[in-house]
């Protein structure tokens, strides 16, 4: 466990959810260098040049205690009952370890290795497997071979009256590679007894300590000196743990005695094992191949730390955007959550894209290429306390496939500063929109991704919806609801660029956990293992929508065709359209983001991949060399492509079957840019024409809301 690092946040904290009813409480939790903070409660808006704040009187107290907390870094496995050994007993498992640690990592551990019984296969940090037993004379220990990286070994540790043993069998061999036995004679072992058995992880002087980087699969115990078993035998065995079972959730079922075990911190399931051969690339119809588990030393799926604080939401408290502030002498936290409507009250609803707030919000990916804004401190905190994004690699150099709510998110502030384009992003973004909005008179509900995916019918009867500045991670439930809204005859605002391009799953039962899988397409920054594109907690093909056959085109009518991180752009050869009365070229040439309403990453139309035939281009904005196509394609385009640059912003209106439309901005710039001169721009001016027009009369099939 390692404490808080407050280099860069001398407070941070979390709430246990993100959205909340009135009447409902949010549990807070925290950690302080001060130890202790004052507390307010705010409503969160904008006047269009900076976040603004009203302090509300909820009964919450004025000042609270605050520890200095720890994090508890790295998934394992933990049998609570194991078999009892006695002074004999073999562990054997499948390793494919991807880093070495440190000191030493735990696979296979039975009991404390500071004092009393204790029995354990680990991974030195010189890359050799070693089995370490205590005896009447102390801990006596064997060691193997050193272990590739990457690379899948048997190991079999045993213990007995004449000593030690430890095998390691490579699955893969290769030259000067071959099995190995060592053997060391040893006193009397000491009884093992039951002690809690540890998987991926040991225990020093009662502290979890030692987790490993890498792959297990078919962890066995045997009670007895095991005669060098087949490398898939556990004929005779004690324990057999089939981590292929399950794979949606957190046990280790024990196959032979029923000692089930539980996975801590998350490790990734749904992993290819030592047995895969590729000839089924779902581990939902995979008769063998899946039975292993990718441990991280650091993962975190919930940091535990008990609530210094609850929030008791008033019966009549409004929707909007909320905070809870600690302050402290050395500085402020602001925890965002969000107060959704008990019913349908507003014509309008504000999806706020917390899935993607949440997949950005502890992003510290490094670019060599680009100055980073001092200003930001979400990326600094991030790695001095190994925090992760989706974005991010493990230490281990794989890719971060989960994400979890109940960490401190210090991207999720409103008033985070994205470093390499040193304007604001995601919550800080959508807050120009939220605070516009409410110039401009416009009442709108506003609902959470992970509202919309627990409830899908959420958006019945809303007149229109629209969605934040970049909604980019999508459940399927969530994409549901949005198609079966259209098909109802809403209207869609879809205000900003990148949006639906990710599957996303929520796991069952863990709301606060989110998990994808990066495929080989689209802009991306790590890549899945072979044959792990499917995600572990809904069982559902991961990667790109568009490769689902769901692309944004189909929902939006265009979908992502650009990404930069310099000036962005502003949109010419307008369209004679009622939306655009009095609207003058360029369109957009400012914004807080990137100085253009067409800016970061944005989209465009495409017939192939889904973009109806009735979609309408409202104008144009042409971004040049220092954007890049946001989307990969094939290395000679298809003949019935687009023509046109893809590296552009497309403003379209498109007329849905169902009786409403949609409209599409076609980039992440456009709602910094609604605020510019105090909200007298052109930008603007067409927001709201969309809205009037959503709204009005003939703006859909729905009815005015209740």
């Amino acid at each position: 466990m390692a404490r808080v690092d407050h280099t860069h946040a001398p407070v941070v904290g979390y709430t246990d959810r993100l959205s909340a009813r009135p009447g409902e409480r949010i549990a807070v939790s925290a950690s302080s260098v001060d130890g202790t903070a004052r507390v307010r409660v705010l409503r969160v808006g904008h006047d269009g040049t900076a976040p603004v704040h009203t302090v509300l009187d909820w009964g919450t107290p004025e000042t609270v205690d605050v520890p200095h907390q720890v994090f508890d870094h790295g998934s394992y496995g933990e049998v609570p009952r194991p078999p009892d050994l006695g002074a004999a007993g073999t562990f054997a498992v499948w390793v494919w370890p991807t880093a070495l640690p440190a000191e030493r990592a735990g696979l296979l551990s039975q009991g404390d290795a500071a004092s009393g019984p204790h029995a354990e296969l680990a991974l030195r940090a010189d890359g050799r497997p070693e089995y370490t037993v205590r005896t009447t004379g102390g801990l006596v220990s064997v060691a193997g071979p050193v272990l590739h990286l990457r690379r899948w070994y048997r190991l079999v540790g045993s213990h007995g009256p004449n000593g030690l043993r430890l095998e390691t069998r490579p699955r893969d061999r290769v030259a000067g590679e071959d099995p190995s036995t060592v053997s060391t004679a040893a006193g009397d072992p000491a009884v093992i007894g039951a002690a809690p058995l540890l998987l991926a992880a040991r225990r020093v002087g009662g502290e979890r300590v030692g987790h490993f980087d890498g792959k297990l699969d078919a962890p066995t115990v045997f009670d007895r000196v095991e005669p060098a078993p087949r490398l898939d035998e556990r004929g005779g065995a004690r324990s057999h743990w089939d981590l292929s079972a399950d794979i949606g959730g957190d046990r280790m079922l024990d196959v032979i005695d029923g000692r089930h075990g539980t996975l801590r911190n998350h490790p990734l399931r749904g992993v290819t094992g030592h047995d895969w051969d590729g000839d089924v690339l779902d581990w939902r119809f995979a008769p063998q191949g899946y039975g292993a588990v990718h441990f991280h030393s650091d993962d975190l799926s919930d940091c535990g730390w008990p609530p210094v604080l609850t929030v008791d939401l008033p019966a009549d408290a409004p929707t909007g955007c909320y905070a809870v502030e600690l302050a402290t002498d050395s500085g402020v936290d602001r925890l965002p959550f969000f107060v959704r409507p008990t019913r349908r009250r507003a014509e309008v609803a504000l999806l706020i894209p917390t899935l993607s707030y949440l997949a950005y919000a502890l992003d510290h990916l490094y670019q060599p290429f680009a100055q980073e804004d001092p200003r930001e401190v979400a990326a600094p905190f991030a790695r001095d306390n190994t925090l992760h994004s989706l974005y991010d690699r493990h230490t281990d150099g794989s890719g971060v496939a989960v994400a979890s709510l109940r960490r401190p998110l210090l991207g999720m502030r409103e008033d985070h500063v994205f470093r390499y384009t040193r304007s604001p992003h995601q919550y800080s973004e959508d807050l120009h929109l939220v605070g516009w909005l409410a110039r401009q008179g416009v009442d709108v509900d506003v609902l959470t991704d992970h509202d919309l995916h627990a409830e899908p019918g959420l958006l019945d009867g809303y007149r229109a919806v629209l969605t934040g500045s970049h909604p980019e991670y999508w459940t399927t439930a969530m994409m549901d609801a949005a198609h079966a809204y259209l098909d109802g005859g809403g209207n869609l605002a879809y205000l900003g660029g990148n949006g639906a391009y990710w599957v996303t799953g929520i796991a069952p039962g863990r709301e606060h956990l989110a998990e994808l899988r990066r495929g080989y397409s689209g802009v991306r920054t790590w890549e899945c293992e072979p044959g792990e594109l499917t995600l572990a907690c809904t069982g559902e093909p991961g990667g790109l929508w568009a490769e689902r056959g769901r692309s944004p085109h189909r929902l939006f009518g265009i979908g992502t065709s650009a990404a930069g991180m310099s000036t962005g752009g502003s949109y010419t050869d307008l369209a004679d359209h009622p939306l655009l009365a009095g609207v003058t070229e360029p369109l957009g040439d400012y914004g807080a983001v990137l100085g253009g309403a067409a800016s970061f990453e944005t989209d465009g139309i495409d017939p192939l991949l889904g973009s109806p035939p009735n979609v309408e281009l409202l104008g144009r904005a042409m971004l040049g060399d220092t954007y890049m196509s946001g989307d990969t394609g094939p290395a000679i385009p298809h003949p019935l492509g687009d023509p046109v640059d893809r590296r552009r912003a497309d403003l379209t209106l498109y007329r849905h079957p169902g009786g409403g439309e949609v409209f599409a901005s076609g980039s992440i710039g456009w709602c910094a840019a609604l605020t510019h001169a105090a909200d007298d721009n052109d930008v603007s001016r067409v927001t709201a024409a969309v809205l009037r027009r959503f709204t009005g009369p003939n703006g859909g099939n729905h009815a005015t809301a209740p």
